[in-house]
């Protein structure tokens, strides 16, 4: 009776065990996953490029890191075929150029904006 009760709770524990484990997934591995960490990443950049209004040398590096991000989170899209959210990513895409652009000119205010329509984009995609 003693080996019954602790076969019992050994098998009770490892369903618990494997409920959990299942139950905590593996979301960021998932092809859609992928995508929304690119873009949480690239929205980072975004924002950090947001803070620095007056500068333009500042917007430009964060702008750049920002396209890599969307960029990969592009692929990941078209390599596992899944075209929700594309119109988002491509608004994304263009309006961080125009932003990378304005702000190699100098133009830190129109960079600033391109920068904020470009978050726009990337959290609309996030959301989706």
């Amino acid at each position: 009776m003693k080996n019954m009760s602790s076969i019992l709770i050994a098998a009770m524990l490892a369903l618990f065990l494997i409920g959990e484990i299942s139950a905590s997934g593996n979301s960021g591995n998932t092809e859609s996953g992928k995508a929304i960490t690119f873009m949480t990443e690239a929205i980072k950049h975004a924002e950090m490029a947001k803070t620095h209004k007056a500068h333009a040398e500042h917007i430009h590096k964060h702008a750049e890191a920002s396209l890599e991000y969307v960029k990969k989170a592009e692929a990941e899209m078209i390599e596992n075929e899944n075209t929700g959210g594309r119109e988002h990513i491509t608004e994304s895409l263009r309006h961080l150029v125009q932003a990378i652009n304005h702000a190699k000119a100098g133009h830190a205010d129109i960079a600033s904006e391109h920068i904020t329509d470009a978050l726009e984009e990337m959290r609309q995609f996030t959301i989706q």
